[in-house]
C-alpha cells in the first residue's frame, strides 16, 4: 500500500498516488551477498543490465557498490510506470537473475519504490 502524501500546500488536502497510473517508478534495491559470494552477486547483477535497459519502460538501470563496512550492491531503477515494471517482472533475464542471485543473499533484497514528488528535469537521462 503506497503512503499518503499532502497535496499542494494551498489545496491542504491529502492525495494518494495510483499504482496504475503511468506515473515514473523509482526504485532502489539493496543486495547484501552472503560472504564469499560477493563476486558472484556482482557478475549477475551486470547480466541483468542491458537486457533490461533495453527494455522500452526502462530509463534507467544503474549499479552501485558500497564496499565497506560490508559489500552492498545497490540497483536505482527508474520505469516509465508501475506497468513497465510489471513488464520488467515478467522477462526472461529477470528470472534467470533473481534465480542466480537470490540463493547468494544474506537476506531478501530490500526494495524501496518511490513516486516522484520534486525532481530535477534531467534527473531521468544518463
Amino acid at each position: 500500500m503506497m503512503p499518503s502524501f499532502i497535496g499542494a500546500a494551498d489545496e491542504g488536502r491529502a492525495s494518494t498516488p495510483d499504482a496504475a497510473s503511468d506515473a515514473p517508478v523509482i526504485i532502489f534495491a539493496t543486495f547484501v551477498p552472503k560472504p564469499g559470494h560477493e563476486y558472484e552477486v556482482q557478475r549477475a547483477l551486470q547480466a541483468v543490465l542491458p537486457p533490461t535497459r533495453g527494455e522500452p519502460g526502462c530509463l534507467r538501470f544503474d549499479l552501485y557498490a558500497v564496499p565497506d563496512p560490508v559489500t552492498t550492491f545497490r540497483l536505482f531503477e527508474i520505469f516509465t510506470s508501475q506497468q513497465a515494471v510489471a513488464a520488467h517482472r515478467e522477462t526472461e533475464h529477470y528470472r534467470v537473475y533473481c534465480a542466480a542471485v537470490i540463493p547468494l543473499l544474506q537476506a531478501a533484497p530490500a526494495v524501496t519504490m518511490m513516486v516522484p514528488l520534486d525532481v530535477a528535469a534531467n534527473a531521468g537521462t544518463p
